[in-house]
């Protein structure tokens, strides 16, 4: 039922955004549904949307023999292999491209439903590297403002993982309070983080040969953070912040110099190619560490 919780939010929140039902059947996550058009078809159903949507899996089933589908398909420069039903799953975002979201209105059972569930969307921006059954667990337990209590479950991660000693669910949870602060408004807490986690990626303070082999020591969706950050708002010398960020992690084992590490950070910064830097960084000062 949670799964199924998440994916009813996800749809009527992008249509409550100005989504078209097009991109919502062609792009959206049905896991507990056999189709997008089943989930719209299931919002219906259930008084969450109201009005005329455009054609159905259903419609084109009567109307269209399978040469028919792969010649629609053709002509709108799609890939005509497959069963019928994937030919029709295919072709209905074409279909309906255009019909928007206006075809179907939210009705107020929608409207209340996103207004109670305001904590999935922070979510889904925040913490989907944590199970969402989990999360949930948590909110219904939480007394705390939304923001509050995803800080909460997220320091709580932290330490768990220090204790059991994983590494890369560590770095996780940073990721995810970063990107709390994010949601916020509040971009130099994200900074921080973002920091942080740059920082603890060249010095990891606990991480065994195992998980090193899947391991990017340089990742590079906290560089874009970085980078974005940095360039839409001006918090003051990089590495002065940097500098304090280093102080505050407490590194007790250097992997990487505080020096070397920030000429790395410029150098991802400026576009350098993440993969080569992090061959380079494996070669120099971690194969050796974890007896590769």
């Amino acid at each position: 039922m949670s799964e199924q919780k998440l994916e009813v939010f996800n749809v009527l929140n992008f249509l409550n955004k100005g989504y078209e039902i097009g991109y919502v059947l062609n792009e959206g996550n049905f896991g507990t549904f056999p189709s997008g058009q089943d989930c719209i078809d299931y919002l219906v159903e259930n008084g969450y949307l109201a009005g005329e949507g455009g054609a159905t899996a259903e419609d084109l089933s009567k109307k269209y023999k399978v040469a028919d589908l792969k010649e629609l398909l053709k002509e709108n420069g799609l890939k005509v292999s497959g069963k019928k039903q994937e030919l029709i799953e295919r072709l209905l975002p074409v279909l309906n491209e255009g019909s928007g979201s206006g075809d179907y209105e939210l009705t107020p059972k929608a409207k209340e439903f996103l207004a109670e569930n305001e904590w999935i969307d922070l979510y889904m921006f925040a913490l989907v590297a944590f199970r969402f059954e989990d999360y949930e667990i948590y909110v219904n337990n939480s007394s705390d403002d939304m923001i509050q209590t995803a800080h909460n479950f997220c320091d709580e991660i932290l330490s768990k993982a220090l204790i059991a000693n994983q590494f890369l669910v560590f770095i996780d949870a940073l990721t995810a309070k970063a990107h709390v602060f994010a949601y916020a408004g509040d971009y130099e807490s994200f900074l921080d983080y973002d920091l942080q986690r740059f920082i603890l990626g060249l010095n990891p303070i606990m991480l065994d040969s195992t998980n090193y082999v899947k391991y990017d020591i340089v990742d590079t969706a906290n560089i874009v953070n970085i980078k974005k950050v940095t360039e839409e708002f001006d918090f003051g010398s990089l590495k002065k912040r940097f500098d304090k960020i280093w102080a505050k992690s407490n590194i007790k084992n250097t992997t990487v110099p505080k020096k070397t590490a920030y000429k790395i950070l410029l150098k991802a910064i400026d576009g350098a190619d993440l993969e080569e830097l992090n061959l380079d960084l494996r070669e120099k000062y971690f194969d050796k560490k974890f007896g590769i």
